[in-house]
């Protein structure tokens, strides 16, 4: 008789999260799923959908998947959803570029990390598979590749972010010196179905709904159903103390707003960001947001960023695991063929 493992995922209401969680369940695997009493379920339930479309099949899942109120910053909840667990999926984080985020970075992601890493050594977890960054790499000079015995560098062009996934990586380290055993994954910019309205999947709609600007920086991207399927794989595998870099594909800015653009039968970008305007335009959006309470998500980070050439390589993940990317045309076309869709659920 075939015993499922028990797995806790945190973030699971996230867009990661949720392709992790249903991919589990498909897996025939049991979830208890971590969520917030602020949790929005609707990126959830959209991607679950997305995976098992009949009702009957939901039904027979859902009885896999059980939700717990937990939160990475109170050790109460945690501790309580962590107990008989074998297998942790640490997705919960914090992605913003806003400055005034920075102490919620650095809680969130690295505070956070340190209590999943702690609470595991004291229940017994088998293995802490953590989500990380390519940001945690750190960005160097611009045109430089990257890859998993890539040096952490303090830069000017590192964001708190970055600098909060770096310093939660160190939290998973130091866990496995106590005795954790952990497998990580250092995922590029995140793409796939979900919700087309935050993050990085934001940029589909931006570009549905007509953007007029480009820029010729270059970055790593990865399908999201890869990182959750990876995640599984490095469980399963008897892989310990190892991180691997995930890009399936490193590109420029132009080229991949212009493939969404052309998969969503809409107009191109047609105006090339040249540095200076990049520098300006972040200024500008310091001064709107002064007078208002929103505005267009232009900061200094992100404005260095569109500018900047960070190549990745993920030979490791490849050659010791056989993994193969999903190609990013194949993952724009799934956007764009549940875009639609995604329109009529919200």
């Amino acid at each position: 008789m075939h015993i499922s493992t028990m797995n806790l995922v945190t973030g699971a209401t996230g867009f990661l999260g949720s392709h992790l969680v249903c991919q589990l369940l498909a897996d025939g695997q049991m979830v208890r799923a971590c969520k917030r009493n602020s949790s929005d379920f609707r990126e959830f339930n959209f991607v679950f959908d997305h995976y098992f479309p009949e009702k009957e099949k939901q039904e027979m899942l859902k009885k896999n998947l059980e939700w717990v109120v937990a939160d990475v910053l109170d050790l109460d909840t945690l501790s309580h959803a962590l107990q008989n667990m074998e297998q942790v999926y640490h997705c919960a984080a914090l992605v913003s570029f806003e400055a005034a985020d920075r102490d919620l970075l650095m809680q969130v992601n690295t505070e956070g990390t340190a209590n999943v890493v702690n609470l595991c050594l004291i229940h017994g977890v088998k293995k802490l598979n953590y989500v990380s960054s390519i940001a945690s790499l750190g960005r160097t000079k611009s045109g430089n590749t990257m890859d998993e015995n890539s040096k952490w560098e303090s830069s000017k062009l590192n964001s708190n972010y970055a600098i909060s996934k770096y310093k939660a990586e160190l939290e998973v380290w130091r866990g496995a010196e106590e005795g954790l055993q952990i497998a990580m994954v250092n995922p590029g910019v995140i793409i796939g179905v979900g919700d087309f309205s935050k993050g990085s999947n934001a940029l589909v709609q931006t570009i549905y709904k007509g953007m007029p600007m480009y820029s010729m920086g270059v970055n790593g991207y990865v399908d999201v159903k890869d990182v959750a399927r990876a995640l599984i794989l490095l469980a399963k595998q008897k892989v310990y103390d190892r991180r691997f870099v995930m890009v399936g594909a490193n590109m420029r800015f132009r080229d991949l707003f212009f493939m969404i653009a052309d998969a969503l039968k809409k107009k191109r970008p047609y105006i090339n960001v040249t540095p200076w305007m990049a520098a300006l335009s972040w200024r500008i959006m310091a001064v709107v947001r002064l007078f208002s309470k929103g505005g267009i998500s232009i900061t200094k980070e992100t404005a260095r960023a569109a500018i900047n050439e960070s190549y990745y390589n993920s030979d490791r993940i490849k050659k010791e695991l056989n993994f193969e990317f999903t190609p990013i045309e194949k993952t724009i076309q799934d956007c764009a063929e549940a875009y639609p869709k995604f329109l009529v659920s919200v």
